[in-house]
């Protein structure tokens, strides 16, 4: 087994306990908040007060990320991926027994300060992106982001499945709202051992750090980053796609809750459903790209996404509404490996942790300004927040099809066909 191939098996577990620990209480959100016989918000809040505590819940999450993220990202640039990977999974699993805590005693300000902290600290997606890039060669990028989308999606699968059975008094009495918190933290903590024992990075990834002729790992600002004409449009698209992925993912169970008075242990296995066909298009992500060009399966996942959320809402009962959410799946998948190598590929080798740091807070951005402005209208109408993702994915469409015209037009750039367009240049 190749040193490459090791390093990537302990990111891929890194990722699938990371987010089978964030993605554990998922499930559980909804009902919590909305459900007055569950107890945790007085039986007096009226609905739409409860769909916007329930948008605040969910946005303090990726408002701490985004303030966290660049900055984890950048620190493990200059000290190293792993003691900062480390040293972020134990803030996470602080805050979210922080969040367990709130939840056993139906205290909303300690939810919502574990909710922030946990987002402040968790910063693995960005560095296990960063470690990504560092150890592939170019053959292989494509295929190894592919596997941290995968990982993720497995993560969807043991999270919510458990989050909704553990939550779920009628399948044990012992179980209530509480317990995914509690476990999440576990989940974390041992995510945490996890790096401590298995991941080392390999000394040819670790001396990308510094590029011939610099005398810094990290010589601009988290600023100048964002500004770079070559970063600036990915991460545009980048918001815009986030908040078509997480209308989908925060509202899905929102709008079966207030429509089919579903349960949790439902919602679970929605979300384990819906991760079949997001593991599928990870897997094969790396063939598309082949076939039609990284911005051909961008543009072509953004519309799988755009056409499911509206579609999402025609089924008149639970069966039908499967088939939407696992095109919106699919489409999703390829949505997150090519925006992020968008990213990656056009950021220097000396701040990887840096670019995907400020992707990453792009994408939690999104996730607020999703959750916030779709809780605001799923209390006036709960299908209102899936037009919102529709009209997100569509622009994506449109800038990633506008931004390779742009690149062709100034550079001669076609990313399918960039050996053909080498060979054709004439020589002196």
């Amino acid at each position: 087994m190749s040193q490459e191939t090791k390093t990537m098996s302990a990111v891929f577990l890194t990722v699938l306990f990371g987010f089978a620990g964030f993605s554990l209480p998922y499930p559980v959100f909804s009902p919590m908040f909305l459900k007055p016989e569950l107890g945790f918000l007085d039986p007096s809040v009226p609905t739409e007060y409860r769909t916007m505590l329930l948008g605040v819940a969910m946005a303090l999450y990726p408002i701490g990320q985004f303030i966290g993220a660049p900055w984890l990202g950048r620190v493990s640039d200059r000290i190293g991926r792993r003691p900062v990977l480390m040293a972020s999974l134990f803030g996470a699993a602080s805050g979210y027994l922080v969040t367990a805590w709130g939840v056993a005693t139906a205290n909303l300000p300690l939810v919502l300060a574990g909710r922030f902290v946990s987002g402040l600290c968790e910063g693995n997606m960005a560095i296990a992106q960063s470690i990504a890039s560092d150890i592939s060669r170019p053959e292989t990028k494509v295929r190894n982001f592919g596997l941290i989308t995968v990982a993720i999606n497995v993560g969807w699968i043991i999270g919510p499945l458990m989050g909704g059975f553990f939550s779920d008094p009628t399948i044990h009495p012992s179980f209530n709202v509480s317990w995914p918190f509690f476990f999440a933290a576990g989940m974390y903590g041992f995510n945490l051992l996890v790096v401590f024992v298995v991941l080392r990075i390999p000394e040819y990834a670790r001396r990308r750090g510094t590029e011939k002729g610099m005398t810094a790992p990290v010589t601009r600002t988290v600023w100048a980053t964002i500004k770079d004409p070559e970063l600036l449009p990915g991460y545009v698209i980048s918001f815009f796609s986030y908040i078509a992925v997480y209308i989908f993912f925060a509202f899905f169970g929102v709008y079966l809750v207030q429509n089919y008075d579903v349960t949790s242990s439902f919602l679970g296995m929605c979300s384990a459903i819906i991760s079949i066909p997001l593991i599928l298009a990870g897997l094969t992500v790396d063939r598309a790209q082949k076939i039609c060009g990284l911005i051909g399966v961008g543009a072509l996942g953004h519309l799988f996404l755009g056409i499911g959320l509206v579609t999402f809402l025609i089924p008149d009962g639970l069966v039908w509404i499967f088939v939407p959410m696992c095109l919106a799946a699919f489409g999703i998948a390829w949505c997150e490996v090519t925006t992020s190598l968008f990213i990656s590929n056009a950021a220097g080798k000396h701040e990887q942790g840096q670019a995907l740091g400020v992707y990453r807070s792009a994408h939690v951005l999104a996730e607020a300004v999703a959750v916030l402005i779709g809780g605001v209208l799923a209390g006036i109408a709960s299908y209102a927040p899936f037009f919102l993702g529709f009209i997100a994915a569509m622009l994506c469409v449109i800038g990633i099809l506008g931004w390779l015209r742009v690149r062709q037009a100034s550079a001669g750039f076609d990313d399918r066909k960039a050996a053909e367009v080498s060979a054709d240049v004439p020589t002196a």
